[in-house]
């Protein structure tokens, strides 16, 4: 693997923390030491995406081009720390509060990381197209819950409480079960329902296709083999039998159970 390749790897990875920090901050409670951690790693990790995208940047012949293509990258860029500031003083906090939109930047910028860690990746593993759309497949899955637990979060009234919950109805959404035990209630949350139905029966519509066609080539991977084969034994036994006076009597055994071995594979 070229340096180019490894510099990719090593931003992909830190893209998947990065998407694991928030995930992280927003579910789980942790003890001011440990979020002190978090967020300084997470920190590290968004100053290392911003000297990445400074150093592409500069290597790009036209700027502008290159900024209004990867604009999402820079969203990629804000701390989790920010999430925590904008609760914790209180002018900010009265605002974000009130029109939720602590909640909207956390989507914005889970969404543009995952869009930065699939960016980095999709060169490598769109080489297996099944890879590719189990990739997709799981990311849909992933963001639509989590998306609908940030907006039901808080309300009283929310049968999504959890992660394992807003996972468990973003699943049965995508693969159109539908068991209608646990929905979400706001409207924020309804709108990304509705969103994800609409994606999901796509997303998981190509997975499928993309099964089927792998079973469908191995199949034909393994029929040409076993034709392979079958030439291969039918140009030995034509062999033999031009020489079969030269033949040994191991040889002429061997002969036999090749010939044997050729009607087996004929007949149906």
């Amino acid at each position: 693997m070229n340096r180019k390749n490894s510099i990719e790897w090593a931003i992909g990875t830190l893209a998947i923390f990065s998407i694991a920090i928030v995930v992280i901050e927003f579910i789980v409670e942790l003890s001011t030491a440990w979020m002190v951690t978090l967020y300084a790693v997470d920190l590290i990790i968004c100053l290392i995406f911003a000297l990445e995208f400074v150093y592409r940047l500069r290597q790009s012949g036209d700027k502008g081009l290159f900024t209004k293509s990867h604009w999402f990258e820079i969203l990629a860029m804000v701390p989790a720390v920010v999430f925590y500031a904008a609760g914790s003083v209180s002018v900010l906090s009265g605002i974000f509060r009130s029109l939720r939109l602590i909640r909207v930047v956390r989507v914005v910028v889970m969404l543009a990381r995952m869009r930065r860690f699939l960016r980095v990746t999709e060169k490598f593993i769109q080489r297996s197209h099944l890879v590719f759309i189990s990739a997709i497949t799981f990311a849909t899955i992933f963001l639509g819950g989590f998306i609908v637990l940030l907006f039901e979060s808080g309300n009283p009234e929310a049968a999504i409480k959890n992660l394992p919950d807003a996972l468990w109805w973003s699943i049965s959404t995508v693969t159109t079960v539908g068991y209608g035990d646990i929905v979400p209630v706001s409207i924020a949350g309804r709108i990304m329902g509705m969103f994800l139905m609409v994606v999901g029966i796509g997303v998981m519509a190509a997975l499928i296709s993309q099964v089927s066609a792998v079973l469908v080539e191995s199949r034909l991977k393994q029929a040409s083999k076993q034709i392979g084969l079958k030439d291969t034994i039918t140009l030995e036994i034509q062999n033999k039998i031009e020489n079969i006076d030269k033949l040994s009597n191991d040889e002429l055994q061997l002969l036999l159970n090749m010939i044997k071995t050729l009607s087996s594979k004929e007949t149906p």
